[in-house]
């Protein structure tokens, strides 16, 4: 990459996430949208039409323009892992949105193949790139709480059965960022347990509230919440909350730090979650692509993300506690 020069980065998928990764790269220094492909035309014409660049027509013409250095996998997650391989295989760096994969050894395999090609891949792990928690992991860090004893992430955001049918249960769909927050606060649990509700479907099969509870090794419990049955329309609300509690201090950050009425999506007048995307491109971009350095979450920790995740699972499913495994 020339000293200087734009980055140029394509979309593989061009749903509703790609409208926050558009904004995102179009808040991002020294980078640019050279394009978008989607099987369905008109969603790539969309985000061509907001964002800029081209509109591909298929996958390979997009791996093969020599102005895409990088690509941002949007796609749905079964297309994940062979689009991923594909694109590093043909020089660009990744980054791919959560979930990442549905089993380790995909993980794995993108583990070898950046390694193989020299690329980056990126897991697309937006809630830890806010300010915030940037400054909640270095006062962890640097013990200024004393001994952590107890963290919460709290997430209470009503979905239509309409909306939520495009996520599928809130425990591999949302819960995955609790999972990736924990372990770049606090590192890896020991044990886990789970339970799952259905509160207010009537069609769809899947959860719609999962709890969830991780011991850690230095005896902290961490309780990972998320509801797509409710809203909390309290004064105190606990829209999406992280706290964090130790023997000297405690902290705690919120999505009502502001909010604007927005109801057309997908940031939902959030400006935290919007934050997140702008954060973490900016960090592909700026700091992984161009200067060699770390996610701030990494393939590793996407994985860890998955064992606690299945282990929550099998724990939900047999009422017992599960060890996690390596």
């Amino acid at each position: 990459m020339t000293a200087g020069k734009e980055v140029g980065v394509a979309f593989i998928g061009a749903g509703v996430a790609a409208e926050m990764h558009g904004r995102g790269l179009a808040a991002t220094p020294g980078a640019r949208l050279a394009g978008a492909f989607d099987p369905v035309a008109a969603r790539a014409k969309h985000i061509a039409s907001r964002f800029g660049g081209r509109v591909y027509q298929a996958l390979d013409p997009l791996l093969a323009d020599q102005e895409v250095e990088a690509v941002h996998i949007l796609t749905p997650l079964a297309h994940h892992i062979p689009v991923a391989l594909k694109a590093m295989q043909a020089g660009k760096h990744v980054l791919i949105e959560k979930p990442v994969a549905t089993s380790v050894r995909e993980i794995e395999k993108l583990q070898s193949a950046a390694k193989k090609y020299g690329r980056v891949c990126m897991p697309g792990h937006n809630y830890i790139y806010v300010p915030s928690l940037l400054r909640a992991k270095r006062l962890i860090q640097e013990k200024k709480l004393g001994q952590v004893a107890a963290f919460w992430i709290l997430y209470n955001i009503a979905h239509t059965e309409k909306i939520a049918a495009h996520y599928g249960g809130v425990l591999h769909a949302v819960c995955t960022h609790h999972a990736y927050s924990l372990l770049f606060l606090l590192g890896r649990p020991v044990k886990v347990s789970a339970a799952l509700s259905n509160v207010h479907y009537k069609t769809l099969k899947f959860e719609d509230q999962a709890a969830i509870t991780c011991e850690m090794p230095d005896g902290a419990i961490a309780h990972l919440w998320c509801s797509f049955a409710v809203n909390d329309p309290t004064n105190d609300p606990w829209t999406v909350i992280y706290k964090v509690l130790g023997t000297r201090g405690g902290l705690t950050y919120s999505w009502n730090e502001v909010q604007f009425e927005d109801h057309g999506g997908p940031a939902w007048g959030l400006p935290c979650y919007e934050d997140g995307f702008r954060g973490e491109i900016d960090h592909f971009i700026n700091r992984a692509i161009r200067r060699g350095e770390p996610p701030l979450s990494t393939l590793d920790d996407a994985a860890n993300a998955l064992r606690i995740i299945e282990a929550a699972e099998r724990s939900a499913k047999t009422g017992k506690k599960q060890t996690m495994t390596s």
